[in-house]
């Protein structure tokens, strides 16, 4: 998924916390996927969801709304 503005990944957690709010976006007509933002020895693998990033003011508003937090948000 490429976009003009640019693509910006935000960190969830979990596959499944990833996959539910990838689910409630998609819901509110923003493209998005699940993909794997790392994987570290003692955390564990960590997944997030990837967005336009003229979007990403609405992603945030609509997952804080839903109380998923993000853990941090990067830019492609």
């Amino acid at each position: 998924m490429r976009d003009s503005h640019g693509l910006c990944k935000a960190a969830i957690g979990s596959s499944t916390h990833a996959e539910r709010a990838a689910e409630l976006l998609r819901k509110a007509a923003i493209r998005t996927e699940v993909v794997k933002i790392s994987s570290g020895q003692k955390s564990g693998c960590t997944y997030g969801i990837a967005l336009p990033c003229e979007q990403r003011r609405n992603a945030a508003e609509i997952l804080g709304r839903q109380r998923i937090p993000v853990r941090g948000w990067t830019e492609d």
